[in-house]
């Protein structure tokens, strides 16, 4: 139950979030943000640094959307399920805890991004060969990856969790990839 309880506890609000952000994208909301990189267009050795699907409409729909969750969460738990809250920080200071995640879930994919930029790797491709499935691997995982990161100085999640949410990344990521395909937001899904 426990490492249900932490799952729930990072991962729903992300993947909530994840939801509300394909309504924005299918509803081109908040189209100022829509033009605005992350990179601000810079490019380094006549490349894009991150290029132009990493904006800061995602950005704020992400952090600001895990935010909101994971208070909701919060407020859901502590009024009507009274679940044992697995991460004391969590429940302390929720809007924090979804701040971070989504801070984390950004900032994670981005190095993914700047390589294959440079690489020559257009954005949502992977490339072929070994490197493409290198690439396919760390799409799934990258962001996971800066969430841990940006959850460690409040909390330390156990290695049977870690390999839980590995898998959930897994099967998670390309169910997404293939709702957006459906949704007309991608051409493909990996």
């Amino acid at each position: 139950m426990t490492l249900l309880l932490h799952t729930l506890w990072l991962a729903g609000p992300v993947i909530l979030t994840g939801f509300v952000h394909l309504l924005v994208l299918q509803h081109d909301w908040l189209p100022a943000l829509r033009r605005a990189p992350l990179d601000f267009g810079a490019s380094w050795r006549g490349r894009r640094i991150f290029g132009a699907n990493k904006t800061w409409r995602g950005a704020v729909i992400m952090i600001a959307g895990t935010a909101a969750f994971a208070a909701a969460f919060a407020q859901v738990n502590a009024h009507w399920l009274h679940w044992p809250v697995a991460v004391q920080f969590a429940q302390a200071h929720p809007a924090a805890w979804g701040a971070l995640l989504g801070c984390g879930y950004i900032v994670g994919e981005l190095p993914n991004s700047f390589a294959k930029r440079q690489l020559g790797i257009a954005p949502g491709a992977m490339g072929s060969g070994l490197p493409g499935k290198i690439f396919w691997v760390v799409d799934q995982l990258d962001s996971l990856a800066g969430m841990l990161l940006f959850v460690a100085p409040v909390w330390l999640p156990p290695p049977a969790l870690i390999a839980l949410l590995v898998v959930v990344m897994l099967i998670a990521h390309p169910i997404s990839a293939w709702v957006m395909v459906q949704a007309g937001l991608k051409d493909r899904v990996g």
